[in-house]
């Protein structure tokens, strides 16, 4: 572990740019503009590459770029774009601690008519995800989801976002503890914003952009001014062949 933790520490960022730098032969900066396309491409980048957790945090976070840029609420923008389902109702009872057999049977028949992952739901994992780096449904809109938790999993497969929900507890007919839990596919949410981010700029191609400021100096996006190495610069005029 402690060897881990001096391999992290002692992290050095690599001395030339890769290959999105390379579309200048001669190594001038390059700004890397945060647009909902960019954010997309980047994070199928980053789940192709493993890195899942990087992939998690850009996919729960795209629609509030999305939605600020046409004045939406993140919910909102997720029922239009991402064909989520969203009621907008409380869930105090499904989140109590105790509870018996038949009030969990009518819960979960509630929780399936409202559908087992809605906006809101998608909105308390962003809140959880961007926050506290965690899968725990809390704070202040958390009588929004009905689950305690939202496991984030890899199966492999695109299709589909949720890949199982349910409920624990403890006890035979009057069960303790209580907590209904859901499990999302990454993949599935991934390919699913894919579309909804697509499906938005088609609306208006205006909208692929990053905000700015209508005076002084822009500082949008991300300016690289590390001199280009000759590998990503080879690789890339390859590609373009």
């Amino acid at each position: 572990m402690n060897a881990r933790l001096d391999e992290i520490a002692a992290w050095r960022p690599a001395p030339s740019g890769g290959l999105e730098s390379a579309a200048n032969e001669y190594g001038s900066p390059t700004v890397i503009h945060r647009t909902p396309s960019r954010l997309v491409e980047e994070c199928e980048i980053a789940f192709d590459a493993g890195l899942l957790l990087a992939a998690l945090s850009l996919v729960v976070t795209i629609p509030d770029v999305c939605a600020k840029a046409v004045g939406m609420k993140y919910t909102d923008w997720c029922v239009k774009y991402l064909d989520l389902p969203n009621t907008g109702e409380k869930m105090n009872a499904e989140r109590k601690d105790e509870k018996s057999q038949d009030e969990i049977s009518d819960e979960l028949d509630g929780i399936t008519a409202r559908g087992a992952f809605t906006a809101s739901d998608l909105y308390q994992l962003r809140c959880a995800v961007v926050h506290a780096g965690s899968s725990v449904i809390e704070g202040k809109g958390k009588d929004y989801s009905p689950y305690k938790v939202i496991g984030v999993c890899v199966q492999g497969d695109e299709c589909g976002i949720v890949a199982s929900y349910g409920h624990t507890g403890v006890g035979a007919e009057n069960l303790k503890a209580c907590a209904y839990d859901c499990v999302i596919k990454l993949e599935g949410l991934i390919s699913r914003m894919a579309k909804g981010v697509v499906s938005f700029l088609e609306e208006d191609p205006e909208r692929d952009c990053e905000r700015g400021i209508k005076t002084g100096i822009d500082r949008r996006g991300v300016t690289d001014f590390r001199p280009l190495s000759r590998i990503s610069y080879t690789l890339k005029k390859w590609l373009d062949f």
